[in-house]
Protein backbone atom coordinates (compact mmCIF):
# COMPACT_ATOMS: atom_id res chain seq x y z
CA UNK A 1 0.00 0.00 0.00
CA UNK A 2 2.80 2.38 0.87
CA UNK A 3 4.46 1.81 -2.50
CA UNK A 4 1.15 2.51 -4.26
CA UNK A 5 0.76 5.85 -2.48
CA UNK A 6 4.39 6.69 -3.12
CA UNK A 7 3.91 5.96 -6.82
CA UNK A 8 0.82 8.18 -6.91
CA UNK A 9 2.72 10.98 -5.20
CA UNK A 10 5.56 10.65 -7.70
CA UNK A 11 3.13 10.72 -10.63
CA UNK A 12 1.36 13.79 -9.22
CA UNK A 13 4.63 15.61 -8.53
CA UNK A 14 6.05 14.68 -11.92
CA UNK A 15 2.89 15.85 -13.69
CA UNK A 16 2.89 19.20 -11.87
CA UNK A 17 6.56 19.80 -12.69
CA UNK A 18 6.09 18.89 -16.34
CA UNK A 19 2.92 20.98 -16.80
CA UNK A 20 4.58 23.96 -15.11
CA UNK A 21 7.57 23.70 -17.45
CA UNK A 22 5.42 23.32 -20.57
CA UNK A 23 3.36 26.40 -19.68
CA UNK A 24 6.51 28.49 -19.26
CA UNK A 25 8.02 27.04 -22.44
CA UNK A 26 4.93 28.41 -24.17
CA UNK A 27 5.93 31.91 -23.06
CA UNK A 28 9.47 31.46 -24.46
CA UNK A 29 11.07 31.02 -21.05
CA UNK A 30 13.96 28.58 -21.47
CA UNK A 31 16.41 28.50 -18.56
CA UNK A 32 17.51 26.14 -15.82
CA UNK A 33 14.48 27.17 -13.75
CA UNK A 34 12.13 25.79 -16.41
CA UNK A 35 14.20 23.05 -18.08
CA UNK A 36 15.15 21.30 -14.84
CA UNK A 37 11.52 20.88 -13.67
CA UNK A 38 10.74 19.35 -17.08
CA UNK A 39 13.61 16.88 -16.71
CA UNK A 40 12.65 16.04 -13.11
CA UNK A 41 9.00 15.67 -14.06
CA UNK A 42 9.79 13.32 -16.92
CA UNK A 43 12.14 11.36 -14.68
CA UNK A 44 9.54 10.91 -11.94
CA UNK A 45 6.83 9.92 -14.41
CA UNK A 46 9.13 7.48 -16.17
CA UNK A 47 10.30 5.92 -12.90
CA UNK A 48 6.75 5.59 -11.55
CA UNK A 49 5.00 4.38 -14.70
CA UNK A 50 7.84 2.08 -15.78
CA UNK A 51 8.94 1.01 -12.31
CA UNK A 52 9.32 -2.68 -13.18
CA UNK A 53 11.44 -1.88 -16.22
CA UNK A 54 13.63 0.39 -14.11
CA UNK A 55 14.13 -2.35 -11.54
CA UNK A 56 15.16 -4.80 -14.25
CA UNK A 57 17.58 -2.27 -15.70
CA UNK A 58 19.16 -1.69 -12.27
CA UNK A 59 19.41 -5.41 -11.57
CA UNK A 60 21.10 -6.10 -14.90
CA UNK A 61 24.41 -4.64 -13.64
CA UNK A 62 25.75 -5.00 -10.12
CA UNK A 63 27.41 -1.57 -10.14
CA UNK A 64 24.03 0.04 -10.88
CA UNK A 65 22.55 -1.54 -7.76
CA UNK A 66 25.51 -0.28 -5.73
CA UNK A 67 25.29 3.24 -7.10
CA UNK A 68 21.50 3.58 -6.84
CA UNK A 69 21.38 4.16 -3.02
CA UNK A 70 24.12 6.77 -3.34
CA UNK A 71 22.19 8.49 -6.11
CA UNK A 72 19.08 8.64 -3.91
CA UNK A 73 21.15 9.98 -1.01
CA UNK A 74 22.64 12.73 -3.17
CA UNK A 75 19.19 13.59 -4.52
CA UNK A 76 17.83 13.84 -0.97
CA UNK A 77 20.73 16.08 0.12
CA UNK A 78 20.19 18.29 -2.93
CA UNK A 79 16.48 18.63 -2.12
CA UNK A 80 17.33 19.54 1.49
CA UNK A 81 19.80 22.20 0.34
CA UNK A 82 17.22 23.54 -2.14
CA UNK A 83 14.56 23.74 0.57
CA UNK A 84 17.00 25.52 2.90
CA UNK A 85 17.78 28.00 0.12
CA UNK A 86 14.08 28.64 -0.52
CA UNK A 87 13.49 29.19 3.22
CA UNK A 88 16.34 31.71 3.28
CA UNK A 89 14.82 33.61 0.36
CA UNK A 90 11.49 33.76 2.18
CA UNK A 91 12.94 35.62 5.21
CA UNK A 92 11.29 39.09 5.44
CA UNK A 93 13.33 42.25 4.85
CA UNK A 94 14.70 44.21 7.81
CA UNK A 95 15.72 47.74 6.90
CA UNK A 96 17.89 49.05 9.73
CA UNK A 97 19.28 52.29 8.28
CA UNK A 98 17.27 55.13 6.69
CA UNK A 99 18.82 55.21 3.20
CA UNK A 100 20.26 58.24 1.46
CA UNK A 101 20.28 56.30 -1.83
CA UNK A 102 18.08 53.63 -3.40
CA UNK A 103 19.70 51.36 -6.01
CA UNK A 104 17.30 49.54 -8.32
CA UNK A 105 18.90 46.62 -10.16
CA UNK A 106 17.89 45.98 -13.77
CA UNK A 107 16.07 42.85 -14.93
CA UNK A 108 15.34 42.86 -18.65
CA UNK A 109 12.96 44.74 -20.94
CA UNK A 110 9.96 43.98 -23.14
CA UNK A 111 10.80 46.23 -26.07
CA UNK A 112 11.37 49.57 -24.39
CA UNK A 113 9.21 48.77 -21.36
CA UNK A 114 10.31 47.14 -18.09
CA UNK A 115 9.65 43.41 -17.86
CA UNK A 116 7.15 42.22 -15.20
CA UNK A 117 9.95 41.45 -12.74
CA UNK A 118 11.59 44.82 -13.36
CA UNK A 119 8.23 46.58 -12.90
CA UNK A 120 7.93 44.85 -9.53
CA UNK A 121 11.33 46.25 -8.54
CA UNK A 122 10.40 49.73 -9.73
CA UNK A 123 7.04 49.65 -7.95
CA UNK A 124 8.86 48.66 -4.77
CA UNK A 125 11.29 51.53 -5.36
CA UNK A 126 8.34 53.94 -5.65
CA UNK A 127 7.13 52.84 -2.22
CA UNK A 128 10.51 53.51 -0.62
CA UNK A 129 11.01 56.71 -2.61
CA UNK A 130 7.82 58.03 -1.01
CA UNK A 131 8.91 56.77 2.42
CA UNK A 132 12.35 58.41 2.08
CA UNK A 133 11.69 61.55 -0.02
CA UNK A 134 15.25 62.87 0.28
CA UNK A 135 16.86 59.68 -1.03
CA UNK A 136 18.51 59.68 -4.44
CA UNK A 137 17.68 56.79 -6.79
CA UNK A 138 20.25 54.95 -8.89
CA UNK A 139 18.78 52.90 -11.75
CA UNK A 140 21.33 50.30 -12.79
CA UNK A 141 21.29 48.29 -16.02
CA UNK A 142 23.01 48.34 -19.39
CA UNK A 143 21.65 47.52 -22.83
CA UNK A 144 21.30 43.83 -23.61
CA UNK A 145 21.96 42.29 -27.01
CA UNK A 146 18.28 42.29 -28.02
CA UNK A 147 17.25 45.45 -26.15
CA UNK A 148 16.45 48.71 -27.94
CA UNK A 149 17.49 50.96 -25.04
CA UNK A 150 19.39 50.49 -21.80
CA UNK A 151 17.54 49.11 -18.81
CA UNK A 152 18.57 52.21 -16.87
CA UNK A 153 16.90 54.46 -19.45
CA UNK A 154 13.67 52.43 -19.36
CA UNK A 155 13.71 52.45 -15.56
CA UNK A 156 14.20 56.21 -15.44
CA UNK A 157 11.27 56.73 -17.84
CA UNK A 158 9.07 54.53 -15.65
CA UNK A 159 9.96 56.44 -12.48
CA UNK A 160 9.45 59.81 -14.18
CA UNK A 161 6.04 58.67 -15.43
CA UNK A 162 5.12 57.79 -11.85
CA UNK A 163 5.99 61.17 -10.39
CA UNK A 164 9.65 60.89 -9.37
CA UNK A 165 11.56 64.13 -9.96
CA UNK A 166 14.32 64.05 -12.58
CA UNK A 167 16.91 65.43 -10.14
CA UNK A 168 16.46 62.44 -7.82
CA UNK A 169 17.50 59.89 -10.46
CA UNK A 170 21.01 58.83 -11.46
CA UNK A 171 21.67 56.36 -14.29
CA UNK A 172 24.24 53.56 -14.34
CA UNK A 173 23.83 52.22 -17.87
CA UNK A 174 26.95 50.13 -18.54
CA UNK A 175 26.44 47.00 -16.43
CA UNK A 176 25.65 43.58 -17.87
CA UNK A 177 25.55 41.46 -14.69
CA UNK A 178 24.63 41.68 -11.01
CA UNK A 179 28.30 42.06 -10.11
CA UNK A 180 28.68 44.98 -12.53
CA UNK A 181 25.35 46.51 -11.41
CA UNK A 182 26.72 46.81 -7.91
CA UNK A 183 30.33 47.61 -8.79
CA UNK A 184 29.49 50.46 -11.17
CA UNK A 185 26.79 51.82 -8.84
CA UNK A 186 29.26 51.73 -5.95
CA UNK A 187 31.78 53.73 -7.97
CA UNK A 188 29.09 56.26 -8.82
CA UNK A 189 28.14 56.65 -5.17
CA UNK A 190 31.74 56.89 -3.95
CA UNK A 191 32.15 59.98 -6.13
CA UNK A 192 29.21 61.57 -4.32
CA UNK A 193 30.12 60.32 -0.82
CA UNK A 194 26.67 58.78 -0.40
CA UNK A 195 25.54 57.41 2.97
CA UNK A 196 23.41 54.32 3.74
CA UNK A 197 22.16 52.46 0.68
CA UNK A 198 18.99 50.44 0.09
CA UNK A 199 19.33 47.97 -2.80
CA UNK A 200 16.06 46.91 -4.43
CA UNK A 201 15.74 43.68 -6.37
CA UNK A 202 13.42 40.66 -6.55
CA UNK A 203 13.03 38.34 -3.58
CA UNK A 204 14.97 35.50 -5.23
CA UNK A 205 17.90 37.82 -6.02
CA UNK A 206 18.39 39.48 -2.65
CA UNK A 207 20.67 36.89 -1.05
CA UNK A 208 23.21 36.79 -3.87
CA UNK A 209 23.12 40.55 -4.38
CA UNK A 210 23.74 41.13 -0.66
CA UNK A 211 26.79 38.86 -0.66
CA UNK A 212 28.23 40.56 -3.74
CA UNK A 213 27.57 44.07 -2.38
CA UNK A 214 29.29 43.39 0.91
CA UNK A 215 32.28 41.84 -0.83
CA UNK A 216 32.57 44.92 -3.04
CA UNK A 217 32.77 47.18 -0.01
CA UNK A 218 29.34 48.78 0.44
CA UNK A 219 29.75 50.08 4.03
CA UNK A 220 26.11 50.50 5.10
CA UNK A 221 23.62 48.57 2.99
CA UNK A 222 20.14 47.10 3.39
CA UNK A 223 17.96 45.25 0.91
CA UNK A 224 14.32 45.41 -0.12
CA UNK A 225 12.68 42.49 -1.91
CA UNK A 226 10.19 43.02 -4.72
CA UNK A 227 7.77 40.09 -5.02
CA UNK A 228 8.25 37.75 -7.95
CA UNK A 229 4.98 36.92 -9.79
CA UNK A 230 3.62 33.69 -8.33
CA UNK A 231 3.37 32.00 -11.75
CA UNK A 232 7.16 32.05 -12.12
CA UNK A 233 8.28 32.51 -8.50
CA UNK A 234 9.59 29.05 -7.74
CA UNK A 235 11.10 28.62 -11.19
CA UNK A 236 12.99 31.87 -10.60
CA UNK A 237 14.04 30.68 -7.15
CA UNK A 238 15.30 27.41 -8.65
CA UNK A 239 17.30 29.25 -11.30
CA UNK A 240 18.75 31.52 -8.61
CA UNK A 241 19.85 28.47 -6.60
CA UNK A 242 22.23 27.56 -9.42
CA UNK A 243 23.20 31.19 -10.05
CA UNK A 244 24.14 31.50 -6.36
CA UNK A 245 26.23 28.32 -6.57
CA UNK A 246 27.91 29.60 -9.74
CA UNK A 247 28.73 32.97 -8.14
CA UNK A 248 30.18 31.17 -5.12
CA UNK A 249 32.38 28.96 -7.31
CA UNK A 250 33.55 32.00 -9.31
CA UNK A 251 34.50 33.83 -6.11
CA UNK A 252 31.97 36.64 -6.58
CA UNK A 253 30.44 36.19 -3.11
Amino acid sequence: MQNKWLARLQILTGSILLIDALILFGTAKFNVGTVLPAILGLGLLSYSLKHTSWQRWLAAKRYRLRLWPWFKLLAALWLISLLAFFCTLAIPDRIQNPPSTLIVLGSGLDGTQPSPMLRARLDTALIYAAQYPKAQIVVSGGQGFSEEISEADAMQRYLLAHGIAQQRIMQENQSTSTEENLLFSYRLLKEKAAGPVLIITNDFHTLRASKIARKQGFPIVDFASAPTPLAIRYNAWLREYFAFASSWLLGEL
